[in-house]
């Protein structure tokens, strides 16, 4: 059985860095990150952000990862961010509407929705429920 590390700790039996826990459809997950910039997908148009983590390979043992939601990027914000391209913003698979989507900036935390047509980074993530460990 494996142990929660830290947060911000790498957990290899999971496949990253450890960013946190929070609650998705009603249950608590871990969440997890493959790692730092060099797993970022670079210059992204919304389009294609979920397509582009789908189409990877197995990343550190694992298949199920996906691209984030807001609330998983926010989550990396607080906890994480030194691992992230503090210089761009990263997209997340969250729309806000038929034209627009929401983007994070990881250099200060913002968040706000972007015509869909800009290209940003995507990093994976995992998600498992906390009981599952």
């Amino acid at each position: 059985m494996s142990t929660t590390p830290a947060i911000n700790q790498h957990w290899p039996e999971q496949g990253g860095i450890f960013i946190g826990s929070r609650i998705i459809d009603g249950q608590a997950h871990h969440i997890v990150i493959p790692g730092g910039i060099e797993f970022d997908h670079v210059d992204i148009p919304f389009s294609r952000v979920e397509q582009v983590v789908a189409e990877s390979d197995e990343l550190n043992g694992f298949s199920d990862w996906r691209a984030p939601d807001k609330e998983d990027l926010m989550l990396a914000y607080i906890n994480s961010r030194e691992h992230f391209d503090t210089d761009g913003w990263y997209w997340s698979r969250t729309p806000e509407d038929d034209h627009w989507a929401w983007a994070v900036d990881f250099e200060n935390g913002n968040t706000r929705d972007f015509s869909r047509y800009n290209e940003f980074r995507v990093r994976p993530v995992r998600s498992f429920p906390a009981s599952a460990i």
